[in-house]
């Protein structure tokens, strides 16, 4: 292959949108395409924390921005994740599967 043949080929392969994952707590975590994740921090830019314990008093004070955590999911690994669910396998096995093929 040439380079010409080569970058042409390369520059032909439309890239597939990323995705944002929200992190809320241990084991809970929001998949968003990547343009909706921007979108959602752009909200949280404004929000403020509603305390309503039972019992005790209310308040609404600063965001704690430490609430949750943020990161990027490739699309391929989106696809792996999906796809392992559909297989009812894990992921590693996936790509164990993936590799042997």
């Amino acid at each position: 292959m040439e380079y010409e043949e080569a970058k042409k080929k390369v520059q032909s392969i439309k890239t597939a949108d990323n995705y944002f994952v929200i992190e809320m707590d241990y084991g809970t975590k929001a998949v968003l395409p990547y343009k909706d994740g921007l979108q959602f921090l752009a909200a949280m830019n404004n929000a403020e924390l509603l305390k309503d314990p039972y019992k005790e008093k209310h308040s609404i004070g600063p965001w704690d921005r430490n609430k949750f955590k943020t990161s990027i999911m490739s699309r391929h690994e989106y696809e792996q994740f999906k796809i392992a669910a559909l297989l009812r396998v894990s992921v590693e096995e996936l790509k164990e599967y993936a590799e042997a093929a």
